[in-house]
């Protein structure tokens, strides 16, 4: 009896103790707050203004001539093989050199002799136009001409000119100004401008190369000029010394 008395009251303790936690309130699950995501913008890239510059300036459009003005730029090839004619520009105006040229050699022969250093004179100037190399020849039946058979070694920049094919040869654009009369010669009046220089030619309407050469540059005016041209004349022992048997006796 005593024992049934002990289980009865042990029960009705865990009764209360249950009727207790049953009756206490439920603690709420934290509710979650959702995270908003923030978009970082990219960083614009900043073009340097020599970026700028590199990627807007196109390249300068070359000019090309028109189909008359390239026939005759062109008309000298083929056409000539050797030049010879009368040479004058400032640097050597009154007088007059007469000029050979043919294969890269070209011969000056000077109307008044050179004095080259001391007593030693020279009338002829045979240049290689490739190795831009001259030696003159004093080769008259003169006083001055001393050995007529003895090479000086001279400047090229001293003798040296530019010949009417090279003028041609350079010009790259060019318009007609008009047609003219010049040494007994149709010639077209041609103009080519660059870098502030004005470059005016003579040129023979049927061998392509200029009688006359105008150059306009800082206003100064240089002129130069070719005369009595002789195509496909010079023979090749024209181009080089000739051994002169009978020099200079008293």
């Amino acid at each position: 009896m005593k024992n049934r008395l002990t289980i009865l009251f042990i029960l009705a303790i865990v009764a209360m103790f249950l009727a207790g936690c049953s009756g206490q309130p439920a603690v709420p699950e934290k509710e979650e707050v959702p995270v908003k995501e923030t978009v970082t913008p990219a960083k614009e890239v900043e073009q340097s203004p020599a970026e700028e510059t590199e990627s807007t300036v196109d390249e300068p459009v070359q000019k090309v001539p028109d189909k008359k003005m390239q026939e005759l730029l062109k008309k000298h090839v083929g056409r000539i093989t050797s030049l010879s004619y009368m040479y004058q520009d400032a640097t050597n105006k009154p007088e007059e050199w007469e000029t050979l040229v043919k294969d890269g050699k070209m011969v000056v022969k000077l109307r008044e002799m050179d004095n080259v250093q001391g007593e030693v004179y020279i009338d002829n100037v045979y240049m290689d136009l490739d190795k831009k190399s001259a030696e003159g020849y004093c080769e008259r039946a003169v006083y001055r001409c001393k050995d007529p058979n003895t090479a000086v070694d001279v400047k090229f920049a001293k003798y040296y000119r530019k010949t009417p094919i090279e003028w041609i040869e350079g010009v790259t654009y060019a318009v007609k100004d008009s047609e003219e009369q010049m040494q007994q010669r149709t010639v077209w009046k041609i103009i080519s401008e660059e870098d502030g220089k004005k470059t005016t030619m003579w040129v023979d309407d049927y061998y392509g190369v200029p009688l006359k050469v105008r150059v306009v540059e800082n206003g100064v005016t240089s002129d130069f000029i070719y005369e009595d041209l002789s195509y496909n004349s010079v023979e090749d022992s024209s181009l080089a010394h000739s051994f002169v048997t009978k020099g200079y006796t008293k």
